[in-house]
């Protein structure tokens, strides 16, 4: 009787471990459901292509200036980004020395300063020439002595040359006394315009001015130092200023040898600033022939490209970016730089004329740029037209500042 029992018992829980399992699956079959629904939901979603279209009236599009390219597909040269330095051409960069000993003056009363631009032919500093082992301060005994001097020898040449008028002397004989006049002059001159210059704190007199040479530019250019300063004495040979050329101006840019084989040096090179926009200014620079420098520690040699410098945009000495043009081409879509948006977050863009009137922004990947042209990754079709003029008046248009 108890077995019967404990069979009975035993069969129930069973039972009821069975009908336990079933209603367990049974409440998971709803869950599983409810996981195949997304955690969000977007209403209204838009594409990008349907933000971007621009429809603008035939008046509209004349005074915007709106101009179109087509896009082609072929190859372009790859360039290669290099850093460069703005230097002076050779022989454009000079230092200017004491031809002789004597007293440095300020050209015209004023103290030139390093970085001032000159005219060729412009005088910076004049020079008061000093006999030799004597110093500037000149004494009235040596002024009266060249005085007397010279008014021995203008007697002397006005007798050459009365006795010449009366036949009596000869035409050699004045030739040698009025180059003897002239000697005594400039002597007299230069011992008088010394004790000016020793008892005067003003050198602008005529005396001082006629008795200095002028020391003046080769060419035309920028003062880069000066090494000397007003009414100091110097020696002959004594280094007083440097002077360099600032228009044209060479970049010399270190190449790695490794790339060296592949840059083609007949291509002019693009220059510009660091930290420049993408699309900011670029100056073309003409390659040109320059010493034959490399650099053992970095394995970089040397090239040289020539870049005219009329508005002073770049200084010597100044550090560039410069992309030289490689002889590996690549095919792909090819636009015009000017054809290129950049966004506010640096995104690259073209504006497509999709039907008369029409244009559709596009967002494209730029690959790398050579000169005026740009080699995209990714954007329109080939055949398709590009915007080139008016890009920034119709990006105003379609975010409403444009008129």
């Amino acid at each position: 009787m108890n077995k019967h029992h404990i069979f009975r018992k035993l069969a129930g829980l069973f039972a009821l471990c069975i009908l336990l399992a079933s209603t367990w699956s049974c409440s998971k079959e709803p869950k599983a459901a409810a996981g195949n629904t997304p955690p969000a939901k977007v209403q209204n979603g838009v594409k990008e292509s349907a933000l971007t279209t621009v429809t603008l009236s035939p008046q509209a599009e004349q005074r915007l200036g709106v101009e179109t390219v087509i896009v082609e597909r072929r190859k372009l040269p790859r360039a290669l980004e290099l850093g460069g330095e703005i230097i002076a051409p050779p022989g454009r960069e000079v230092t200017i020395a004491a031809p002789v000993a004597g007293v440095v003056l300020a050209a015209n009363g004023t103290e030139p300063q390093a970085g001032m631009t000159v005219r060729k032919g412009q005088a910076v500093f004049r020079l008061l020439p000093l006999p030799a082992g004597q110093d500037f301060i000149g004494a009235p005994e040596e002024v009266a002595l060249k005085k007397t001097q010279y008014r021995v020898t203008l007697a002397k040449a006005e007798r050459a040359r009365q006795l010449l008028q009366d036949k009596a002397g000869s035409e050699k004989a004045l030739q040698e006394a009025q180059a003897e006049l002239a000697i005594a002059e400039a002597a007299y001159k230069s011992a008088e315009a010394r004790l000016q210059l020793s008892n005067s704190h003003n050198p602008d007199s005529d005396i001082i001015a006629h008795s200095t040479m002028a020391l003046a530019a080769p060419f035309d250019g920028v003062v880069q130092h000066i090494d000397v300063a007003p009414r100091q004495n110097v020696a002959a040979g004594t280094a007083l200023f440097q002077i360099a050329s600032q228009n044209p101006v060479w970049v010399r840019t270190p190449v790695y040898v490794g790339d060296l084989s592949s840059v083609d040096r007949q291509q002019p090179a693009r220059i510009s600033s660091f930290g420049a926009a993408k699309d900011g200014a670029a100056f073309e620079a003409q390659p040109v022939q320059g010493p034959t420098l490399s650099d053992a520690n970095a394995a970089s040699t040397d090239l040289y490209f020539e870049l005219q410098n009329t508005e002073q945009r770049f200084r010597i000495g100044e550090k560039v970016a410069v992309s030289v043009v490689q002889q590996s081409e690549r095919k792909g879509l090819v636009v015009p730089v000017a054809a290129i948006l950049y966004d506010i977050q640096g995104g690259t863009w073209v504006y497509v004329k999709t039907a008369p009137q029409v244009y559709t922004r596009q967002r494209i990947e730029l690959q790398y740029v050579v000169g005026e042209l740009a080699l995209l990754a990714r954007g329109p079709e080939a055949g398709a037209e590009v915007v080139t003029a008016g890009v920034a008046e119709i990006f105003g248009t379609e975010f409403g500042g444009g008129k």
